[in-house]
């Protein structure tokens, strides 16, 4: 077994709980991870993770999968100060969570279907 694993491992693999293979493998699986081939998707999940890592994002999503919203209104729905709301938005857009449409000098907001949406909207529910 490699030096550097471990007492826990070590202990682990005493008592017969996980094989030394199976240690390995899930190395491997990590450098693969690791590899700058995955670096894009990993960045693409820790922005969505990110995205709905919020109470208020959550919201705003929920919000804008009923119907497209101007900023101010979600900003009176939600009590928020413009910048704030803006801020959610941009982090939300960014994850391709949502999108905006510009009117004249109003900009709405709509979420983007998607299985994220999907499992929010189930998981509230329950």
């Amino acid at each position: 077994m490699d030096n550097r694993a471990s007492k826990s491992v070590q202990r682990l693999i005493e008592l017969g709980v996980c094989q030394p293979s199976d240690i390995k493998k899930a190395k491997d699986e990590a450098t693969k991870f690791s590899s700058p081939e995955f670096a894009p998707r990993i960045r693409k999940a820790e922005r969505l993770l990110g995205a709905i890592g919020d109470s208020t994002r959550i919201k705003i999503l929920l919000l804008l999968s009923e119907r497209e919203m101007c900023v101010c209104e979600l900003e009176s729905a939600l009590g928020l100060p413009q910048p704030t709301a803006s801020h959610h938005l941009g982090t939300l857009e960014q994850a391709n969570l949502v999108e905006r449409n510009k009117k004249e000098r109003w900009v709405f907001y709509r979420a983007r279907q998607s299985p994220t949406l999907d499992f929010l909207k189930e998981l509230i529910s329950q």
